[in-house]
């Protein structure tokens, strides 16, 4: 259009139906040709430009037409259609059109047939030139978006010199038509309403310049294309990280980088608390959903932190991702609800938060199942999936979780497995091992215990220059068997030669036994995969210059009260009788029963409303009890901590079930309801509370000093004390954060307010006292406050950690912070926190390896055992002296970032919104909050979108800026226009979960590849705006797709390799095990003698025996074991060192028949 229009005077033009866009399409080329006509001046043709258009009326409208040439109906259509175009190009060339109907050298007509019955669809036109030359063309090429960029079609192209006879032809069919001498169609002069309407688009001046082929728009576009993409190049790794909303430290870069690179090879992510595990989770899934294997993730989180998750998800790493709410409700992250037809519908989901808790149960768990798959399944607090039985024999036995974790492993449902805990050893070391299991370690290391057992032995007996021969043999063995074991430093070894390996280890120099032990620390499955970061990690990581600031320390202050007036203690004395009876006389009816009464007795330590609000609900049980009416079996939400996990509770009770435990005779309840009456009429009238008073004192002290502080509680109801007590002393600085949410003292009243709403004030020194609830402790990051009073402690003293955590932690301020414990004196929270900071260093620093002693001291503390400190002290010794308890909390070293250069940044992302514009189909508008706006335009509602966690903590309505949101990608796509051939040419490949992305810069014929945002700019800015060679564009577009497809193959296959061998090694455990008790088993029923031959002789008769030998056969590929020197060795070890009696008991074949029923074998099944 542009060569041809440059040279003419006159056009004439049959094209479509009238309408902006089409009128904006047949004025291409008319800069140079309004210039021409100008030139002219008197001597141009009016009209210089005709247009036929067409128009689509009902037969009664046509008939009106032709009669009486009533137009009414044909001005309405065409009003219709002429609106202002958003493209900005489109706009520009209506300009010019409306131009030239105003200077009069345009004129258009509206063609209708004459039946009725279709449209005018002929499509030519004829530019003629001062000479009278002209160009013809005609063709099917629809005036359309699709037809002129996106659809096949035919133009045929002539010149009236070249063929004179066709030139003639469509010069009389034109002449016909514009004349209304066509014998089927009828034209029409366009209704002066519309010319008018036409001409109020004309500018004031005369577009001689050709609008420019929106190069601006063009450059938006390949920006955006770019940047939705570059998470799935090869190199986009650092790209998923660059652009979440949240900036990682060195120790999180390293784990989020090897985990997610290790998938399907799962990991177990124990970093102490504080330091981020969740977000490096996220962090991790974010890679991974960028075609790097996972499509379908489950999350699997502790109830009451789903909503805790979601945020993070949303805030931290830009992902919408619906929580399950009960087994029909989904909530989204901006509050909307929807209904699902059941648990099965909504695991239809690609991306699901729900609660371990109903994960777990058994009708949940087989439709768990039977849905489709997951690439990837996600578990918080993973130490609850452990051993139904806690002995060593019994790998077998599984709680519900891990139960279900098994069945989702073995049975293939899930490719792999991300498992968090802080405390991946709560009582027994071999926890963090069956975890391990869960990741798909097997083969010799988890076939039996003791293997590991002897190895970290091993590992003890180098470091102190003892490693003899049997524990170096031992040793040995196992590293030669694992194929992923690293070299040792210094010189290399063959790894499966087990004598040099045993040599090695026996004969370590001294000065090279802590680097031998290392090294054998880290090349064990739980130094691979077991990321364990601590705060002296992060010293290491400063010490290093690779973080700005140093990890505070911590000053411990135990404040010691004891009630001041003798009737607040005779008070409590009382109330203290009352629990001991009831506790004493529930139990007796049942164990675990009287828990009620441990309720009862923590509440009334932590304040006398916490006490009296429970007196208070259970007064109105024992008078429904005494009525012979119905009531309620289970302790009313208020009662029971927020943080409640099952595994406080005793056998039986599960979260939101403890048992009320109200009698069921109804003269018993009269009698309690008169001494539960009693006891509230004295806690009413009490005359001060003795704890409060000191409370205010130290709280002072601290807020006078200009630290913010965290006021912890386990009860809703002690909060709501407490906030009445403060709320005139620091009328403008308190808030409160709950399970409810946060709100804020405005000096009148409480006003509700948002986590994120929360975290600014704090940081803005808004508020000087924050009370919260152990909910609080999770995932809020309160670094701006200075201290934290526990005004109560926890039944679980690992959640202590929890607590300090939300100030103890990188951007804290301060360089020490102040934790501060009331206790009263002589109490068993006294007594017991203080052996356990004596002993253990509780409340100084995590204590790790001494998960044991705080399990046995939450059992003392929830009085189902009585306090002992011997029984501490010896718990803690035994500990101290298990090398492998420590090992299992041995902390990673710091290693230095790779520094691998992101593609795109957040930054990038922000700058891609500025470059949009309201003619490119996107408006973009700043908003008030920093990094926020609002994105708008045709195909948008006004949409709110933000790159700055303030405005995402503080309103969920906003969605994050992201290149995984499909929002995102909808904006790159409004900027792309159908058929544009760009040099920037982008090509994916995908199968299932995976996917790949190539991108090329199409420059003469070799394409320059692009590998980040940096490489793309200097390409655009040199880029004049003409598009590619096609030839040379689609050589480029199937180079970048065969490098893609490539890519994709190769990561699939790896995965699938991968998970292979995760299996393989699963039925190899299974199989060594079975093995070893089948040796055992056979030396016990015939002595030492040829195992084999023993064990075809006792398959050949007709006993139990031979039939439980029959399916060992079996179950071992139907071949006898190949018995190996040091497996032999071995079991004649055992066999010698067996008692007689206990070899008669290994002839009942228990231990082979819990081989036989190793979870494991499911493997074979699947």
């Amino acid at each position: 259009y542009v060569p041809a229009l440059s040279e003419a005077v006159r056009y004439d033009r049959s094209c479509s139906y009238f309408s902006s866009y089409a009128l904006a399409r047949a004025a291409r080329g008319f800069g140079k040709l309004i210039e021409r006509l100008l030139a002219l001046g008197g001597q141009a043709p009016r009209p210089a430009v005709r247009l036929l258009v067409n128009e689509q009326l009902d037969r009664e409208d046509v008939q009106a037409l032709l009669e009486t040439g009533d137009t009414s109906r044909l001005e309405s259509q065409l009003k219709k259609r002429l609106k202002s175009p958003q493209d900005l190009l489109a706009r520009q060339r209506l300009a010019m059109l409306a131009w030239l109907a105003q200077a009069g050298w345009l004129e258009i007509r509206v063609g209708v047939m004459r039946s009725g019955v279709g449209i005018h669809h002929g499509k030519f036109g004829i530019a003629r030139d001062e000479t009278g030359d002209a160009v013809i063309f005609m063709g099917t090429s629809n005036e359309t978006a699709d037809g002129l960029m996106a659809n096949y079609e035919n133009v045929e192209i002539s010149t009236s010199w070249q063929d004179p006879e066709r030139y003639q032809h469509y010069v009389r069919e034109f002449e016909d038509l514009w004349g209304d001498n066509h014998a089927y169609v009828h034209t029409v002069s366009l209704p002066e309403a519309v010319r008018l309407q036409l001409i109020k688009f004309a500018p004031a001046a005369p577009p001689v310049v050709e609008p420019q082929e929106d190069l601006e728009r063009k450059k938006a576009a390949m920006f955006w294309q770019f940047i939705v993409e570059a998470p799935y190049l090869a190199n986009g790794g650092p790209a998923c990280d660059a652009t979440a909303l949240v900036e990682l430290w060195p120790h999180q870069r390293r784990v989020v980088e090897e985990a997610a690179g290790a998938w399907p090879e799962g990991r177990l992510l124990c970093d102490e608390v504080g330091l981020g595990k969740t977000i490096e989770a996220i962090l991790i899934l974010r890679r991974l959903l960028a075609g790097r294997g996972v499509r379908r993730a489950l999350l699997l989180v502790p109830a009451g932190l789903l909503g805790q998750w979601q945020g993070e998800l949303r805030e931290k790493g830009g992902l919408l991702v619906p929580r399950l709410m009960g087994p029909t409700t989904l909530a989204w992250p901006d509050g909307g609800t929807e209904k699902v037809g059941g648990l099965g519908e909504a695991l239809t989901q690609d991306i699901l938060i729900m609660s371990r808790e109903l994960a777990r149960l058994d009708d949940n768990r087989a439709i768990l199942l039977t849905a489709e798959p997951w690439d990837l399944v996600l578990l918080d607090e993973a130490h609850a999936a452990r051993r139904g039985k806690q002995e060593e024999g019994e790998f077998n036995s599984a709680t519900l979780l891990l139960q279900l974790l098994r069945d989702l492993q073995l049975k293939g449902k899930a490719r792999g497995f991300l498992l968090l805990s802080a405390t991946p050893m709560q009582t027994q070391p071999w926890e963090p091992w069956d975890l391990l299991s869960i990741l798909g370690e097997g083969g010799v290391w988890l076939a039996e215990f003791k293997a590991v057992r002897d190895y970290y032995q091993a590992v003890a007996a180098v470091r102190q220059g003892a490693c003899g021969k049997e524990l170096s043999r031992q040793a040995a063995v196992l590293i030669a068997a694992d194929p992923d074991f690293p070299q040792p430093p210094g010189n290399p070894i063959n790894l499966t030669d087990t004598t040099q390996v045993a040599q090695k280890l026996a004969f370590v120099p001294p000065t090279q036994r802590d680097d031998m032990a290392a090294w054998l620390r880290r090349g064990s499955p739980l130094g691979r995969r077991m990321h364990r970061n601590t705060r002296g990690t992060l010293k290491q990581y400063h010490s290093l210059g690779l973080l700005q600031e140093a990890p505070p320390t911590r000053k411990v202050e135990d404040i010691v009260f004891e009630y001041q007036d003798v009737h607040e203690r005779q008070v409590y004395d009382a109330i203290t009788r009352y629990i001991d009876k009831r506790f004493e006389q529930i139990e007796k009816e049942k164990t675990g029963k009287g828990f009620v009464m441990t309720v009862y007795r923590r509440r009334a330590a932590s304040s006398p409303l916490a006490l009296e609000r429970s007196l208070e609900r259970r007064r109105e049980g024992l008078k429904r009890v005494a009525a012979h009416l119905a009531y309620d079996w289970y302790l009313q939400a208020e009662d029971v901590p927020e943080a409640l996990e099952i595994d406080d509770l005793p056998e039986g009770e599960g979260v939101g079930k403890v048992s009320s435990a109200l009698p069921t005779d109804p003269r018993a309840a009269k009698a309690e309801l008169a001494e539960v009456e009693g006891l509230l009429d004295s806690l009413r009238g009490l005359p001060g509370d003795s704890k409060r008073d000191k409370f205010l004192e130290v709280l002072r002290g601290i807020t006078d000093e200009g630290r913010a502080v965290l006021v912890f509680t386990e009860y809703g109801d002690t909060l709501d004390y407490l906030r009445t007590c403060l709320k005139d002393i620091y009328p403008r600085g308190l808030a409160c954060y709950s399970g409810a949410g946060g709100e804020r003292w405005d000096g009148e009243e409480w006003q509700r307010c948002s986590k994120g709403a929360i975290t600014q004030a704090l940081q803005k020194r808004k508020i000087q006292v924050l009370l919260c609830t152990d909910a609080a402790s999770e995932g809020l990051n309160l670094q701006a406050a200075g201290a934290v009073i526990n005004y109560d402690l926890p039944w679980n003293p690992a959640r202590v950690e929890q607590r300090i955590g939300r100030i103890d932690r990188i951007g804290q301020q301060h360089p020490q912070v102040w934790v501060v414990n009331l206790f009263i004196r002589d109490s068993v929270d006294d007594k017991v926190y203080r052996a356990l900071q004596k002993r253990c260093g509780l409340f100084k620093h995590f204590v790790g390896a001494m998960q044991p002693v705080l399990a046995r001291a939450r059992r003392m503390l929830l009085y189902q055992e009585p306090f002992d400190m011997a029984d501490l002290e010896a718990t803690a010794s035994l500990v101290q002296t298990d090398a492998l308890a420590a090992e299992t909390y041995f902390e990673s070293q710091p290693e230095s970032p790779d520094g691998k250069p992101a593609a795109i940044t957040l930054a990038d992302m922000e700058e891609a919104l500025k470059l949009c514009q309201e003619g490119f189909g996107v408006k973009v508008k700043a908003l008030k909050e920093a990094h926020t706006y609002e994105i708008s335009g045709p195909g948008f509602k006004k949409t709110p979108i933000s790159a700055g966690l303030e405005a995402l903590e503080k309103e969920t309505k906003i969605r994050p800026l992201s290149p995984f949101d499909p929002f995102t990608k909808k904006i790159a796509g409004k900027l792309l226009r159908p058929g544009e051939r760009l040099p920037l040419v982008v090509a994916s490949a995908q199968e299932g979960p995976f996917r790949s992305t190539v991108a090329m810069w199409v420059r003469g014929q070799k394409p320059l590849p692009i590998t980040a945002l940096v490489e793309l700019k200097a390409s655009m800015s040199v880029w004049n705006g003409q598009p590619p060679e096609p030839e040379a564009w689609h050589r480029a577009r199937q180079k970048a797709r065969q490098a893609a497809e490539r890519q994709v193959k190769k990561m699939n296959h790896q995965a699938q390799k991968r998970v292979q061998m995760l299996m393989a090694r699963q039925i190899m455990a299974a199989k060594i095990r079975l093995t070893k008790e089948l040796g055992r088993f056979l030396m016990c029923l015939g002595g030492t003698g040829e195992l084999n031959a023993i064990f075809n002789q006792q398959m050949s008769q007709n006993t139990p025996t031979a039939i439980r030998l029959k399916q060992c056969f079996e179950m071992l590929g139907n071949r006898y074991p190949d018995w190996s020197m040091e497996l032999r060795q071995e079991l004649e070890d055992f066999y010698e060192n067996l008692p007689t009696n206990k070899r008669q008991a290994r002839i009942l074949g228990k231990e082979v028949d819990a081989a036989l029923r190793d979870p494991r074998w499911q493997v074979k099944k699947s």
